[in-house]
C-alpha cells in the first residue's frame, strides 16, 4: 500500500476554528477523530511528522500561522490537516526577512547576478493611514487562496529535481532551464471574498510561463495547481466559477499579471499597469457567445506570506474540452504554441492531425493547393473550423491590439466525434493590449497560426463578407465591441478588485526602485492614486472613444470588399459596359469593348479615375441611359462623376457629391450615394450652358481635387417600369408571395423593389 493510500485511511484531525483572514488573536483547538491517537503539528507551513511538537492544550494564535496538523497510532500517520489562519496585522507588518526564508532568489539568466529576494510590505504604504485602510480593505475585497508547502520546496537552493526549490530554478525557455518541469506537494486553500469560497485540497505545484520565469524580468511567478492522485485527489471537484460553470478541474492556472504589471522589468508596462487585460478579453469572447476560459480574481499567499493579486484561470486542456463542449477526454486535440526549444504548435492533447488537415484545407481555400478546390475546401472547412468562433477571435485580438501574438499566447481546440465540430480558437494571456488607439494587427501575418489563417481565408468571397458583415455588427456604436459595451465589461473588472488594488501595489510597486536587479530599474514607487489611475483615464477617455471606429476603417481598408448586399434587380457596373462608339448621340453605335481605368477598392486622390478614363475621351463611355439611378458606395471626400461629353475636349455634364450624411444624395439605408439620373438629363454643362439630353453616357468617375475617395462598388437601378408584366391579369402575384419585376418568384427578398398580392412593395 503507498504512503497516500495508508494516511488516507486513518482519520484526519479537526480544527474548531475554519481557515480564514482574522483581524483579531484567535484560539484553536484540534481534536483527533480517534481519541486514543497522538496528534502534532507545524505552524510554519512545514510537514508534520511524529517528531513535530505533540500538541496538548488549545493554541493562541495572534500572528498569521500555517496550522498542519496528524494523528498517529500505531506508527501510522493519518493525511495531513492544515488551514492557514492570515491575520491582517500579520499582513500590514510582513517583513522583507522572514526568519528561514534566503536573502537571494534564482539566477539571472539574460544578466549578470542573482536575485535579490523580496518580501515586504511596503512600510511607506501600510504605515500611512489612508493607504492601511485600503488595503485593509482591499484584504476582504477578493477571495484569498493560500498555498503551504515545506520551505524547501519553493526556495531550496539545491539543483535536485526532487527536492530543489522551484521559486529558485524557475525553468527559464531561454538559458539554463533546470527547474522546468519540477513539481511539488503542497495544500491549496481557497476562502472568502463576496462568493465565500472554502476549499481545502491537496495538489502539486509548479510554475508556469515562458519569459516570466526569468528572475531579472518578473519577480512574482505565476504557478500552476496539478491534481492528480499522486499530490491528492485526482481533481478538483468543486463550483470555482459558479453553478453555471465546469465544477470539475485537472489543473489551474495561477496567472501573475506579467505583462502591463508594476514588478515588470520594462518602464513603459509599469506605467500602464491596470490587472483586467488578459481577463477582460475571455470575458469579452463570453459575451460575444462564445466558449472562454474563466479566471477569478484572488489574493494568493505563500506559507502565509502575502505574494499579491493573481487570478485563477482553467487550464485549457482535454478535460476543459470536456467540461465545456461535452464528450470524453480522449475526443479532443488542444493546440498551443510551445516556448520551449523556440515557438512551435504542438498538440498539447491528442494529435496535430486533424490541425493539420484543417490548415492544409484552408490552404486549399487560398488555391494554394492541388487536392481540393477553393470552392470544395471551403465548404469542407465547415467541419474543421468553426467559421463564427475563429471570426469573432480574429475581431477581439484585432480590436485590443494584440502586439504579444499570435506567435505565441493562442489556443486551439477540437472535439473529434461524429458531427466532426471544428477547431474552436480561445484569447489567453492577452496583458498586452490597449496600448496605442491606433494599433493595427489587422495586417498581421506570422506563418501557421490564426494570422496566417485568416489571411489566407480572406482569398474566399464568402468569408471575406461573413468576416466584414460581423466586424461592423461588432464594431457599430451600440454593437458589443462598441464603447459602451467595452467599459461595461472593463469597469466591471475594475470593480471587482477597486480595493485589492491597493495590497499589489504595497506588495510590488516598489521593488523596481528598492530591490537591486538586472535591469528594469526605477526612482519610483507605483501607485493606485497615481500610476493606475493615470492609465485607466487614459484608457476611458482617449482609448476606448476612439478605439471602435479606427479598428473598423482599419479593418474595411484592409478588407477590400463591398459586403453590401444590393437589391436582386439592381446591375453592378462592370468595365465591359465601356466602349467605344461611333458617335455620342442617343443613336450611337458601340464600336469594341474599351480598356477603361478601374481602380476600385483603393484610396484615389486628387483627380485620379475610379473608372473610365483620366483624359475623357468623348467617345469612350458606358451608355447607362435605360437605367434610373446610379448609386457609388465608398468613403472619402468628394468624388466628380462625369458624363455626357459630345465632342473631343469639350464641356461635359458634371455632378460633384461627397461620401457623408450631410450630401444631398446620400442615401442613410443604403450607406451610399444614390443619383437620379435624370439630374444628369436637365442639368448644365461645364460651362453653364442649358441642354437636355435624353441619355445619360458616363464618361468617367474621378476623385475630386484635394479629396482622396475609395470607391467599393457603384451599381445601376432600372427604371420601374422596367416591369412589363402586367400585375393586375396575373393571379399568381396574390399569393402572398415576392416576386422580382420580371415576374420571377424570390424566396428571401433583400433590399429593393417587390410585387406582393398584385401590388409594388418596397423592401428595406
Amino acid at each position: 500500500m503507498s504512503l497516500l493510500a495508508v494516511m488516507a485511511s486513518m482519520a484526519q484531525p479537526q480544527f474548531d476554528k475554519p481557515h480564514g483572514l482574522y483581524d483579531e488573536a484567535i484560539n484553536v483547538t484540534i481534536t483527533p477523530k480517534d481519541a486514543s491517537a497522538a496528534v502534532y503539528y507545524t505552524t510554519d507551513g512545514s510537514t508534520p511528522t511524529a517528531e513535530s511538537t505533540r500538541y496538548t492544550a488549545p493554541l493562541s494564535l495572534n500572528k498569521t500561522t500555517l496550522l498542519r496538523a496528524i494523528e498517529v497510532k500505531d506508527g501510522e500517520s493519518s493525511a495531513i490537516t492544515t488551514a492557514s489562519y492570515i491575520m491582517v496585522a500579520s499582513v500590514l507588518s510582513q517583513p522583507n526577512n522572514p526568519e528561514g526564508y534566503p536573502a537571494e532568489w534564482g539566477k539571472y539568466t539574460q544578466s549578470y547576478g542573482t536575485a535579490v529576494a523580496d518580501y515586504e510590505m511596503d512600510p511607506e504604504m501600510t504605515n500611512n493611514p489612508v493607504l492601511r485602510s485600503k488595503i485593509i480593505e482591499g484584504l476582504k475585497q477578493i477571495p484569498i487562496l493560500s498555498v503551504v508547502t515545506d520551505k524547501g520546496n519553493l526556495f531550496n537552493k539545491e539543483p535536485d529535481e526532487n527536492t530543489g526549490g522551484i521559486y529558485i530554478f524557475t525553468g527559464p525557455p531561454v538559458g539554463d532551464n533546470t527547474g522546468n518541469g519540477w513539481t511539488r506537494q503542497c495544500s491549496a486553500e481557497l476562502f472568502g471574498g463576496p462568493q465565500n469560497h472554502n476549499f481545502t485540497i491537496d495538489c502539486g505545484l509548479k510554475l508556469h510561463g515562458g519569459h516570466g520565469r526569468l528572475a531579472e524580468k518578473n519577480p512574482k511567478h505565476s504557478f500552476r495547481l496539478q491534481f492528480k492522485k499522486d499530490y491528492g485527489p485526482s481533481s478538483l471537484d468543486y463550483p470555482l466559477y459558479g453553478s453555471d460553470e465546469p465544477q470539475k478541474f485537472n489543473q489551474l492556472v495561477l496567472r501573475c499579471h506579467f505583462g502591463n504589471a508594476w514588478q515588470h522589468w520594462a518602464e513603459d508596462n509599469r506605467q500602464r499597469a491596470q490587472y483586467t487585460r488578459d481577463v477582460w478579453a475571455r470575458r469579452m469572447q463570453r459575451k460575444l457567445g462564445h466558449t472562454s476560459v474563466n479566471a477569478l480574481y484572488v489574493h494568493l499567499f505563500l506559507n502565509g506570506m502575502y505574494w499579491g493579486l493573481y487570478n485563477i484561470a482553467e487550464r485549457v486542456d482535454d478535460n476543459f474540452g470536456k467540461e465545456h463542449l461535452g464528450g470524453k477526454k480522449k475526443d479532443y486535440d488542444v493546440i498551443k504554441i510551445e516556448e520551449e526549444g523556440g515557438n512551435h504548435i504542438e498538440a498539447g492533447e491528442g494529435t496535430l492531425d486533424s490541425w493539420n488537415e484543417m490548415f492544409e484545407t484552408v490552404r486549399a481555400v487560398a488555391g494554394q493547393s492541388s487536392e481540393l478546390t477553393p470552392e470544395a475546401a471551403y465548404e469542407k472547412l465547415d467541419t474543421l473550423l468553426d467559421k463564427d468562433n475563429f471570426i469573432d477571435y480574429m475581431i477581439i485580438n484585432q480590436y485590443a491590439g494584440n502586439t504579444d501574438w499570435d506567435h505565441h499566447n493562442w489556443y486551439a481546440i477540437r472535439r473529434n466525434n461524429t458531427n466532426q465540430e471544428g477547431f474552436k480558437f480561445l484569447c489567453w494571456d492577452s496583458e498586452l493590449i490597449f496600448v496605442n488607439e491606433n494599433e493595427n494587427v489587422v495586417t498581421k501575418h506570422n506563418g501557421g497560426g490564426p494570422t496566417d489563417i485568416f489571411n489566407m481565408l480572406l482569398n474566399n468571397e464568402d468569408f471575406a463578407h461573413r468576416y466584414l458583415r460581423r466586424a461592423k455588427e461588432l464594431l457599430a456604436d451600440d454593437g458589443l465591441l462598441g464603447e459602451a459595451s467595452v467599459v461595461a465589461v472593463w469597469d466591471s473588472l475594475y470593480n471587482n478588485i477597486s480595493s485589492a488594488l491597493y495590497d499589489e501595489a504595497a506588495r510590488w510597486g516598489d521593488y523596481r526602485r528598492d530591490v537591486p536587479n538586472g535591469f528594469g530599474y526605477a526612482n519610483t514607487v507605483y501607485t493606485v492614486d497615481d500610476t493606475y489611475m493615470s492609465e485607466r483615464n487614459r484608457l476611458l477617455t482617449w482609448y476606448f472613444p476612439t478605439r471602435t471606429a479606427t479598428v473598423l476603417s482599419q479593418i474595411t481598408k484592409y478588407v477590400a470588399i463591398d459586403d453590401f448586399v444590393a437589391p436582386e434587380n439592381w446591375q453592378k457596373l462592370t468595365a465591359n459596359m465601356y466602349y467605344r462608339w461611333d458617335g455620342t448621340g442617343a443613336d450611337a453605335k458601340p464600336l469594341a469593348n474599351a480598356n477603361v481605368d478601374w481602380n476600385f477598392n483603393q484610396d484615389v486622390s486628387n483627380g485620379g479615375v475610379v473608372t473610365g478614363l483620366v483624359t475623357v475621351d468623348h467617345d469612350l463611355f458606358a451608355d447607362i441611359s435605360q437605367y434610373d439611378k446610379i448609386v457609388l458606395r465608398g468613403n472619402g471626400g468628394s468624388v466628380r462623376i462625369l458624363a455626357n461629353r459630345l465632342v473631343a475636349h469639350g464641356e461635359w455634364k458634371e455632378i460633384a457629391p461627397s461620401f457623408n450624411e450631410y450630401d444631398p444624395y446620400w442615401n442613410a439605408e443604403y450607406e451610399a450615394l444614390v443619383i437620379p439620373l435624370e439630374d444628369f438629363k436637365t442639368k448644365n454643362t461645364t460651362s453653364n450652358n442649358p441642354r437636355v439630353d435624353n441619355f445619360v453616357h458616363l464618361d468617367a468617375i474621378k476623385a475630386n481635387m484635394g479629396s482622396t475617395i475609395n470607391v467599393k462598388a457603384i451599381y445601376l437601378v432600372p427604371k420601374d417600369e422596367s416591369s412589363n408584366i402586367d400585375i393586375a391579369k396575373v393571379e399568381r402575384f396574390k399569393d402572398n408571395k415576392y416576386y422580382n419585376l420580371q415576374g420571377q418568384p424570390v424566396a428571401k427578398p433583400t433590399k429593393g423593389l417587390y410585387i406582393l398580392n398584385g401590388k409594388k412593395i418596397i423592401v428595406k
